[in-house]
């Protein structure tokens, strides 16, 4: 990958040498958090954040090529899933034009791109954060631990951001169709073991979306479908529905087996490591923004189909834009895990702090 982000440097800044049409931009966020629970260990602080790196140029208004670096890590985080554990890195280039849109890199696959399920914001933005302060035994990461009994998402996440290929299509009605390529599936932002024997097969993902105003309300929809190492199979739905100041969402993602199961265990492999790839998650939720202010509530269940793991989350956050530097947080959450090992039920409050800059 760092041969990868040198070349699409080299070619990218040789062609803006004479050039005078470019722009860059450059932002990111730290954010502090500290959460109770009455599960232990009690009390629990964590620190995340990230920086957010973008070179453009363009060749005429609807043809625009751009080189990105996104650089994120945290602090005390539960689950290790950025790239090279604490941190990770996202190099991609994209390139606009009114043929559609090509993204090469480490980017995440389109049907996550599209997908736009319940309502999250502020220190809950995804499920990975509410287990910060309230561990899942069914959502692990450390090596050969690596261990995801259950889906931890309704969007199709299995690849991370995998370096791969996108193509979305241009939109025709508020619609448009998209495409990702990965030739190695394996990533540590997705759910794959890298030591299962089929860690680092292909995969391709095809999805489509449609945003369209109703007048009364907007409506924004996708449909994805997944195929990963030959036969395991998934597809994924969302809907989200705007009016005013309030948004009401959800989606939903199955996983499958197609035929028999072709991979052999590993020695030493957690049991159910990867119990994901046949079961089911949904969630929905409701959110509302007025001025500086915007909260969510939601709800995620995910279970696996041959086995008791269960995950029921409840989440309730919010989050104040004091001025344009300082955001505040506050949140609440109510877990059940269920697995063969451990039975975890909890609440925990969370607050936080925000720096942007």
């Amino acid at each position: 990958m760092k041969k990868f982000a040198i070349i699409m440097g080299l070619l990218f800044f040789s062609g803006m040498a004479n050039a005078n049409d470019w722009s860059y931009d450059i932002e990111g966020q730290v954010i502090g958090l500290y959460g109770y629970t009455d599960t232990a260990p009690h009390n629990t602080g964590i620190g995340r954040g990230h920086i957010s790196a973008m070179v453009e140029y363009a060749f005429t208004n609807d043809t625009v090529a751009s080189l990105n670096l996104n650089l994120n890590g945290g602090i005390n985080r539960e689950l290790q899933s950025y790239n090279q554990g604490r941190w990770g890195e996202e190099v991609y280039g994209v390139f606009d034009s009114p043929y559609g849109q090509i993204m090469l890199g480490q980017v995440f696959n389109v049907a996550g791109l599209f997908h736009n399920g319940a309502p999250r914001v502020g220190a809950f933005s995804s499920n990975n954060d509410i287990v910060d302060f309230i561990s899942n035994p069914n959502w692990q990461r450390d090596s050969k631990a690596t261990n995801f009994a259950t889906l931890n998402s309704t969007d199709i996440n299995t690849d991370g951001v995998a370096p791969k290929i996108n193509y979305i299509s241009p939109e025709f009605l508020g619609t448009a169709v998209g495409f990702s390529y990965m030739p190695d599936s394996y990533n540590r932002r997705g759910l794959i073991n890298k030591h299962a024997s089929y860690a680092h097969s292909d995969g391709f993902v095809v999805a489509a979306y449609n945003d369209h105003d109703w007048g009364f309300f907007s409506s924004q929809a996708s449909v994805g479908y997944g195929q990963y190492h030959g036969n395991d199979k998934e597809y994924s739905v969302s809907l989200k529905l705007s009016r005013g100041n309030w948004s009401l969402g959800g989606g939903f993602r199955k996983t499958y087996i197609d035929g028999d199961d072709k991979s052999s265990p590993k020695y030493g492999l957690p049991l159910y490591f990867d119990a994901y790839r046949e079961g089911y998650a949904w969630d929905i939720g409701i959110g509302y923004e007025i001025g500086p202010f915007s909260s969510s509530l939601s709800y995620f269940d995910s279970k696996a189909s041959l086995s008791k793991n269960r995950n029921k989350i409840v989440a309730f956050s919010n989050q104040y834009q004091f001025n344009k530097y300082i955001d505040l947080y506050c949140a609440a959450t109510y877990v059940d895990y269920d697995s063969p090992q451990e039975d975890v039920k909890g609440y925990g409050i969370i607050t936080g702090l925000g720096v942007n800059f």
